[in-house]
Protein backbone atom coordinates (compact mmCIF):
# COMPACT_ATOMS: atom_id res chain seq x y z
CA UNK A 1 0.00 0.00 0.00
CA UNK A 2 2.86 1.95 0.88
CA UNK A 3 3.88 1.95 -2.94
CA UNK A 4 0.54 2.74 -4.14
CA UNK A 5 0.82 5.91 -2.17
CA UNK A 6 3.98 7.18 -3.44
CA UNK A 7 2.99 5.74 -7.47
CA UNK A 8 -0.42 8.53 -6.47
CA UNK A 9 1.61 11.23 -5.44
CA UNK A 10 4.38 10.75 -8.74
CA UNK A 11 1.20 10.53 -10.60
CA UNK A 12 -0.21 13.68 -9.94
CA UNK A 13 2.30 15.88 -12.07
CA UNK A 14 1.32 13.44 -15.13
CA UNK A 15 -1.43 13.54 -17.99
CA UNK A 16 -4.72 11.89 -16.35
CA UNK A 17 -4.54 8.70 -18.82
CA UNK A 18 -1.00 8.44 -17.78
CA UNK A 19 -1.61 8.65 -14.17
CA UNK A 20 -4.59 6.20 -14.59
CA UNK A 21 -2.32 3.25 -16.39
CA UNK A 22 0.62 4.06 -14.07
CA UNK A 23 -1.64 3.71 -11.27
CA UNK A 24 -3.73 0.29 -12.19
CA UNK A 25 -0.18 -1.28 -12.92
CA UNK A 26 0.97 -0.29 -9.42
CA UNK A 27 -1.73 -2.07 -8.18
CA UNK A 28 -1.59 -5.08 -10.42
CA UNK A 29 2.22 -5.69 -8.83
CA UNK A 30 1.18 -5.39 -5.67
CA UNK A 31 -1.50 -8.09 -5.86
CA UNK A 32 0.99 -10.30 -7.79
CA UNK A 33 3.22 -9.88 -4.76
CA UNK A 34 0.61 -10.90 -1.79
CA UNK A 35 -0.96 -13.42 -4.66
CA UNK A 36 2.15 -15.29 -4.72
CA UNK A 37 2.60 -16.37 -1.25
CA UNK A 38 1.82 -19.87 -0.21
CA UNK A 39 -1.39 -20.50 1.36
CA UNK A 40 -1.85 -22.30 4.58
CA UNK A 41 -2.85 -25.83 4.52
CA UNK A 42 -6.35 -26.51 4.88
CA UNK A 43 -7.81 -26.87 8.49
CA UNK A 44 -9.22 -30.26 8.01
CA UNK A 45 -6.48 -31.47 6.15
CA UNK A 46 -6.46 -32.13 1.91
CA UNK A 47 -9.71 -34.41 0.56
CA UNK A 48 -9.21 -37.26 -0.87
CA UNK A 49 -10.95 -39.25 -3.59
CA UNK A 50 -10.08 -43.35 -2.42
CA UNK A 51 -11.91 -45.40 -5.08
CA UNK A 52 -14.65 -44.80 -7.64
CA UNK A 53 -17.12 -47.67 -8.28
CA UNK A 54 -18.37 -47.73 -11.80
CA UNK A 55 -19.81 -50.23 -14.51
CA UNK A 56 -16.72 -51.51 -16.03
CA UNK A 57 -17.96 -50.52 -19.80
CA UNK A 58 -17.68 -46.84 -19.81
CA UNK A 59 -19.63 -47.18 -22.79
CA UNK A 60 -23.30 -45.94 -21.73
CA UNK A 61 -26.56 -45.42 -24.49
CA UNK A 62 -29.82 -43.11 -24.44
CA UNK A 63 -32.35 -43.99 -21.66
CA UNK A 64 -29.73 -46.25 -19.55
CA UNK A 65 -30.03 -45.59 -15.56
CA UNK A 66 -25.92 -45.20 -14.53
CA UNK A 67 -24.75 -46.09 -11.28
CA UNK A 68 -22.02 -44.87 -8.83
CA UNK A 69 -20.18 -44.65 -5.98
CA UNK A 70 -17.18 -42.84 -4.73
CA UNK A 71 -15.19 -43.61 -1.54
CA UNK A 72 -13.33 -40.19 -0.18
CA UNK A 73 -11.62 -39.44 3.11
CA UNK A 74 -13.96 -37.83 5.91
CA UNK A 75 -13.15 -34.55 5.83
CA UNK A 76 -14.89 -34.45 1.93
CA UNK A 77 -18.54 -32.81 2.48
CA UNK A 78 -19.47 -32.70 -0.95
CA UNK A 79 -19.14 -34.85 -4.43
CA UNK A 80 -20.46 -34.14 -7.67
CA UNK A 81 -20.30 -35.66 -10.89
CA UNK A 82 -20.14 -33.10 -13.82
CA UNK A 83 -19.72 -33.34 -17.27
CA UNK A 84 -18.88 -30.41 -19.42
CA UNK A 85 -21.78 -27.67 -17.67
CA UNK A 86 -24.15 -30.16 -16.16
CA UNK A 87 -23.55 -31.43 -12.68
CA UNK A 88 -25.21 -33.88 -10.41
CA UNK A 89 -25.00 -33.83 -6.73
CA UNK A 90 -24.20 -37.40 -5.17
CA UNK A 91 -26.04 -38.94 -2.38
CA UNK A 92 -24.06 -38.92 0.66
CA UNK A 93 -24.41 -42.44 2.47
CA UNK A 94 -22.17 -41.95 5.12
CA UNK A 95 -18.98 -40.16 6.28
CA UNK A 96 -16.91 -40.39 2.99
CA UNK A 97 -19.25 -42.61 1.00
CA UNK A 98 -21.34 -41.14 -1.80
CA UNK A 99 -23.82 -42.62 -4.51
CA UNK A 100 -25.50 -41.73 -7.70
CA UNK A 101 -27.91 -43.35 -10.28
CA UNK A 102 -28.88 -41.67 -13.16
CA UNK A 103 -30.84 -41.73 -15.93
CA UNK A 104 -29.25 -40.60 -19.35
CA UNK A 105 -32.27 -39.15 -21.06
CA UNK A 106 -33.38 -41.52 -23.77
CA UNK A 107 -34.49 -38.06 -26.30
CA UNK A 108 -30.87 -36.99 -26.05
CA UNK A 109 -30.50 -36.10 -29.81
CA UNK A 110 -27.61 -37.24 -32.03
CA UNK A 111 -25.64 -34.25 -31.74
CA UNK A 112 -24.80 -35.15 -27.73
CA UNK A 113 -24.48 -38.74 -28.56
CA UNK A 114 -20.63 -38.56 -28.74
CA UNK A 115 -17.13 -38.84 -25.94
CA UNK A 116 -17.35 -36.86 -22.80
CA UNK A 117 -14.65 -36.26 -19.69
CA UNK A 118 -16.90 -37.50 -16.90
CA UNK A 119 -15.29 -35.35 -13.55
CA UNK A 120 -16.26 -36.61 -10.13
CA UNK A 121 -15.21 -33.67 -8.29
CA UNK A 122 -14.92 -34.09 -4.09
CA UNK A 123 -15.26 -31.26 -1.84
CA UNK A 124 -14.02 -30.93 1.91
CA UNK A 125 -15.62 -28.83 4.56
CA UNK A 126 -13.22 -26.15 4.30
CA UNK A 127 -13.76 -25.54 0.11
CA UNK A 128 -10.37 -27.01 -1.07
CA UNK A 129 -12.01 -29.73 -4.37
CA UNK A 130 -9.92 -32.29 -6.34
CA UNK A 131 -10.99 -33.95 -8.96
CA UNK A 132 -10.83 -37.40 -10.84
CA UNK A 133 -11.90 -37.69 -15.13
CA UNK A 134 -12.79 -40.24 -16.40
CA UNK A 135 -13.69 -40.91 -20.46
CA UNK A 136 -17.53 -41.89 -21.37
CA UNK A 137 -19.39 -42.20 -24.64
CA UNK A 138 -23.08 -41.77 -24.82
CA UNK A 139 -24.32 -43.42 -27.47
Amino acid sequence: MQNFSLVMRLALGLPRSLAILLAIVSATASFAESAAQPSPPPIHGMPRILAISMPADLNFHAGQTVRGSVETSPNVGYVEARIQYRNAPMHQDGVGKFSLSYTIPWWLPPWLRHAYTLQIIARSVDGVEVKEELPIVVH
